[in-house]
């Protein structure tokens, strides 16, 4: 009898093994669906592009050839899980898992991310402004903790858009021929309009096709590859290279609940891809300006270059000190920064 009770408890020690053994297994082999959204569509613009063509990719081969893990994702892009001004509050609810969103789009909420606009003249070149800007974001960690304090997400990329110019359905040569001329621009942006005294409409990269052909504004302040991919062209034959610069300006964020359930070795595949990810974004925006600006002129449009201008910054480093933050501190080593990697501005500001 009493051996009868050792082999069943043995028995039963070795069911609960199995069991622990298949439990463990499976929570090491788990496979994770993961929605990624954006508001733009993906070819025209880097930012989603390269979602798209290096993230997604990278990331799904990298996790199933070096984890027990496998991930899927769920693309939307062009609006079709969250549109422009909605993929924030949608990845802060976890509607979205990694979402990627401009921050000129949300001017109030994320107004710190949109430093480049407000120190515009410093550098057209991708390959600076986004590394530069990156440091500027590591050295002060508000532009971290805006994401995880307000809006439940981590912030993991950024890659820097190509230099931005203005595109017309008139030609002009002087800056006082646009006075009184409606042009759109995303929003941080409108302030660079205020010296040539046009009327400034705010707008955004999905609606300016319609609103130029119809006459909702006559110009748009826009980079060459999606004046080129959107087709804008079409129906506004002049772009002029205006040196406002090169901005990091559309954050990638990843909800912080989805984050908290992904095993430390996709954390880090994810982290070394942001990185691949950053440069890949800042290369098609190189490689695309020159091309971009190239194919403009072969589909008819007049492309010149303005020349310098005066720029504004004192305001917006005001308002970053308003809000809490050291603005002041953080622009003028946003100037340092960016001389040190080789930007050589049009201007170099003092900051009072």
């Amino acid at each position: 009898m009493k051996a009868h009770k050792q082999l069943a408890t043995v028995a039963a020690a070795g069911v609960m093994a199995v069991a622990a053994a298949a439990t463990t297994t499976s929570a090491v082999a788990d496979s994770f669906t993961l929605r990624i959204a954006a508001g733009h569509p993906a070819a025209p613009l880097a930012s989603v592009n390269q979602l798209q063509k290096t993230f997604v990719p990278n990331v799904t081969k990298r996790v199933a050839a070096e984890t027990e893990h496998k991930v899927r994702f769920i693309e939307g892009y062009g609006g079709t899980i969250a549109n422009l001004f909605e993929v924030l509050e949608s990845t802060q609810k976890g509607l979205v898992d990694i979402g990627a969103m401009c921050s000129c789009f949300e001017p109030t909420k994320l107004f710190v991310h949109n430093l480049n606009y407000f120190n515009p003249f410093i550098s057209g070149d991708p390959k600076i402004m986004g590394p530069t800007t990156r440091q500027i974001h590591k050295e002060f960690d508000y532009f971290y903790k805006v994401f995880t304090d307000n809006y439940n997400q981590t912030y993991i990329a950024n890659g820097a858009f190509d230099d931005y110019g203005l595109g017309t359905k008139f030609p002009w040569t002087k800056m006082e021929e646009l006075k009184g001329v409606k042009i759109g621009a995303a929003g941080p942006n409108l302030p660079w309009l205020d010296f040539a005294g046009a009327a400034k409409v705010q707008t955004n990269l999905n609606e300016v096709y319609n609103a130029l052909q119809s006459g909702v504004f006559s110009g748009v302040v826009i980079f060459p590859a999606p004046y080129f991919g959107f087709k804008f062209g079409e129906v506004a034959k002049y772009y002029t290279t205006m040196g406002w610069g090169s901005v990091v300006a559309y954050p990638v964020t990843v909800n912080n609940d989805t984050w908290a359930k992904l095993p430390d070795s996709v954390k880090k595949i994810i982290t070394e891809e942001t990185a691949v990810y950053n440069v890949a974004v800042e290369d098609e925006g190189v490689a695309k300006f020159t091309s971009a600006l190239e194919n403009l002129k072969k589909q008819g449009v007049t492309v010149r270059d303005l020349g310098d201008e005066e720029p504004w910054v004192q305001e917006k480093a005001a308002e970053y000190e308003a809000q809490g933050v050291p603005g002041k501190a953080t622009f003028k080593r946003l100037m340092e920064l960016s001389i040190a990697n080789g930007a050589k501005p049009v201007h170099k500001y003092t900051i009072n």
